[in-house]
């Protein structure tokens, strides 16, 4: 079985320069997987001592006294081995004790002490010299979410929806829709717990709530024949001052704190630079990166000029409303649904990418389509800056090992 170690690297939403691929990827081979995926941290010699965190052995060969060492210590998930002949009873201890056991024949240099390691299918991927990064996305955070995104050396939140801090607010006081005092107490009180669990760096979402889960939530407002398609985004842009009130008070009380803003459902070039002259006046514009979320399809012939004239930090590509309004579809149907993987709606997120790409802007892609293999894959190769990944071990995983085989990619060219 081959086996392709890769890994996610020290991530800052405005992205450093990327690391050499040959650095994130080791080939190798798993003799012995259970429980995959999952990560460690590699040491030679002695297992260190008062550190409960789940280890990796790393040993030239699988000796007796390895894999009893192995097996005596719960914390130790994995063995690391260079040379790939070893007596077959000991491979068997070691599977029938539940470790893993990967073999790494010429580049078991590479495998550092203290490093972090992702272990899969597929072999190794270092988790610290990942050459293209991998940030959260969820819409709430709370601690065990905190504590599988840091096990898997995720520091930077990509994408957090400021709306369903608001939904939360909504559901337990509907009055509170109608009080922009409420509203931006509640939520920088939301973004100040964000804040304080010490990530790096936060991209948020103003709200962009349509009718239709605004009456979800109890909120009592005139039913749109078409939701999906109203008062969205900016076109009511001045209900988000309580929103950018709250991210300054959290800015002036964490002034390390690195923020970047998302405007979704961006329509026009005018609608962006309203917003951007929002947050100029609200003293944001030199500490806020601001860019956009793509959802709107008139907005790829428009793109080029936006960037050239506004300069956005970034561009998400929304595909799940991009999809949806390309496509004549409500999102929220039961019945008729969008093939995310179309040929044509492939052929607009790579004419994105592509005028992304070409004028030098960071960008990255959101919705179903980033979980599919293959096109994580051709994100990577296209220039994404970034991959995002939910709070899944089997989602992180997955865009580690997309982040490391682009790595290999660029290695090969």
């Amino acid at each position: 079985m081959t086996v392709t170690q890769s890994l996610p690297v020290d991530l800052a939403l405005a992205l450093p320069d990327r690391l050499e691929p040959a650095s994130a990827s080791l080939p190798s081979r798993t003799v012995v997987k259970t429980d995959l995926p999952f990560v460690a941290t590699a040491f030679r010699g002695t297992p260190p001592a008062g550190r409960d965190e789940t280890l990796l052995l790393v040993e030239q060969s699988l000796t007796f006294s390895t894999v009893r060492m192995a097996l005596d210590d719960p914390r130790i998930a994995g063995v690391v081995v260079g040379d790939q002949h070893f007596a077959d009873h000991a491979r068997k201890m070691l599977q029938e004790g539940g470790k893993a056991l990967v073999l790494v024949k010429d580049d078991l240099p590479a495998v550092r002490e203290g490093g972090r390691y992702q272990v899969d299918n597929d072999g190794l991927v270092d988790l610290d010299r990942l050459p293209l990064p991998v940030t959260a996305i969820c819409s709430y955070m709370n601690d065990d979410n905190e504590a599988l995104y840091k096990a898997w050396n995720i520091h930077d939140v990509g994408y957090f929806r400021l709306k369903f801090c608001l939904f939360q607010l909504f559901a337990e006081e509907p009055e509170a829709f109608h009080s922009e005092e409420r509203i931006e107490e509640y939520l920088t009180g939301s973004l100040a717990e964000l804040a304080g669990r010490g990530w790096r760096r936060i991209r948020l979402v103003l709200s962009d709530p349509t009718s239709a889960e605004l009456r979800e939530t109890g909120i009592e407002v005139a039913a749109e024949a078409n939701p999906e398609l109203g008062l969205r985004g900016p076109r009511i842009a001045e209900r988000w001052w309580p929103e950018l009130r709250a991210i300054r008070r959290v800015l002036d009380d964490h002034p390390e704190l690195r923020i970047d803003v998302s405007i979704p459902f961006v329509s026009t070039i005018a609608e962006f630079q309203h917003v951007a002259a929002m947050f100029q006046e609200a003293g944001l514009d030199e500490r806020v990166g601001l860019g956009m979320t793509l959802e709107v399809p008139a907005m790829l012939y428009e793109l080029p000029e936006l960037i050239e004239t506004c300069r956005p930090a970034f561009v998400a590509v929304g595909t799940s409303d991009l999809f949806a309004l390309l496509n004549g579809v409500d999102r929220s149907s039961d019945k008729v649904k969008v093939d995310p993987f179309s040929r044509v709606n492939r052929q607009v997120v790579d004419h994105i990418c592509e005028i992304a790409a070409k004028h030098g802007v960071h960008f990255f892609v959101c919705g179903e389509l980033r979980r599919n293999p293959e096109t994580l894959r051709a994100l990577a190769s296209s220039g994404a800056g970034e991959l995002i990944a939910a709070a899944s071990v089997v989602e992180i995983a997955r865009m580690n090992r997309a982040a490391a085989q682009y790595g290999d990619t660029r290695s090969a060219a």
